[in-house]
């Protein structure tokens, strides 16, 4: 029977040797450092990730890596392959640097389920986007409770975002009409319904004002109107 440690050892060989390959599709080329960056990956994503990882996610992570060691050039063209990534390069930058709830957040912001926004008149670090059209949910999950189960999930994630602010911010919400997934949902009323799940999601938010020691909640905006 092989022993735990080499069965480790062999699981970080394959994430790396897996890396090295979307090293190749992202144009990076070989050397010490994409060697080290790459065992880094690996060990990050065998603590965090045993179950596996998306693409997207391997692809935001090696941008992480090569941010932290300041080749914002090679972060940059990781990052820029990504959509809609692309239009905050520099918001990413930023976001990839936070180091406690990356781990819970970032198959959201692989996809660009929750990704940074920019209105007139509003504070670049305050405002994020939710866009709920990206998620791809199953048969199972698309009933009202598990739909419910599913936003309060996601939104969990997002609190820590506002805590430097006193709970200051904006949040732009697409893709609610997503939810109202029920037959014959232009006949009748349904709990899916756009204002329906506003209101769930602001009631969220203001559960938080106490226990966060908020002075107030982000302002919900519906980007789909």
């Amino acid at each position: 029977m092989r022993s735990a440690a080499f069965q480790t050892l062999e699981m970080q060989d394959a994430w790396t040797a897996h890396l090295q390959d979307v090293f190749q599709t992202l144009d990076i080329p070989q050397g010490p450092v994409t060697e080290h960056v790459a065992a880094s990956v690996a060990m990050y994503c065998r603590e965090f990730h045993p179950q596996g990882l998306q693409r997207g996610d391997l692809v935001l992570l090696i941008a992480r890596a090569f941010s932290a060691i300041n080749d914002r050039d090679v972060a940059r063209r990781a990052v820029s392959s990504m959509k809609p990534h692309h239009r905050h390069i520099d918001r990413w930058f930023e976001i990839l640097s936070e180091l406690d709830h990356f781990p819970d957040l970032l198959p959201y912001f692989s996809l660009g389920v929750i990704r940074p926004a920019d209105w007139a008149g509003a504070q670049l670090d305050r405002m994020w986007t939710l866009d709920f059209s990206i998620l791809q949910l199953s048969d199972a999950e698309k009933h009202e409770m598990m739909l419910y189960k599913t936003i309060r999930a996601i939104v969990d994630h997002m609190y820590v975002f506002w805590d430097s602010t006193a709970g200051e911010g904006v949040l732009g919400l697409k893709g609610l009409d997503a939810f109202n997934v029920e037959e014959g949902r232009k006949l009748k009323q349904t709990l899916t319904q756009r204002h329906d799940l506003l209101r769930f999601i602001s009631d969220l938010f203001e559960q938080q004002k106490i226990s966060r020691d908020w002075n107030t909640v982000p302002t919900l905006m519906n980007l789909d109107l």
